[in-house]
């Protein structure tokens, strides 16, 4: 008796738990990737995002769209996530990896007490593999004393367009 008592519990249990599953995590970007010659590296970059952390919002957008301008009047590069960012910060290779951060619009900031953050900051880790640029996009805002901080990151796969 004792035995099934304790079955019912284990399985009560796992059919009130309505907590928030844990999101999946996509395969991750290769740890490491070749640097491309600015010419191959400057262009318009297209591609999805696949969610993979959200914190701080009641729901994240799933996989939402991307683009990357880049461009690279020189030897080195810039980078303007295409109706995200503001301004276009340097991209840098560091350690087989593309990064880079910078000023999420104030249009697509999220809100604290109905105004745009002002700690609104997007960011890049990307790798190349196979000719297309993988890794992550995050938006994520700080904690002030009227809201608490927010997170958003995807997994990114974009290609040349």
């Amino acid at each position: 008796m004792a035995a099934l008592a304790g079955i019912l519990a284990v399985v009560v249990a796992a059919v009130v738990d309505d907590r928030p599953r844990t999101l999946s995590r996509p395969i991750p970007a290769p740890a490491a990737g070749p640097a491309l010659p600015p010419s191959e590296l400057a262009g318009r970059w297209s591609g999805t995002g696949s969610l993979t952390d959200c914190a701080g919002f009641d729901d994240c957008p799933r996989t939402p769209s991307l683009t990357l301008a880049i461009s690279c009047p020189g030897e080195s590069c810039t980078v303007t996530a295409v109706g995200r960012g503001a301004g276009s910060p340097p991209l840098r290779f560091e350690a087989g990896r593309y990064r880079a951060a910078g000023p999420v619009r104030a249009e697509v900031a999220p809100a604290c007490v109905g105004a745009p953050s002002t700690s609104a900051m997007w960011r890049l880790d990307l790798v190349v593999s196979g000719g297309r640029l993988v890794g992550s996009y995050e938006q994520s805002t700080g904690q002030s004393l009227n809201c608490g901080a927010t997170s958003v990151e995807w997994s990114v796969t974009l290609a040349r367009t």
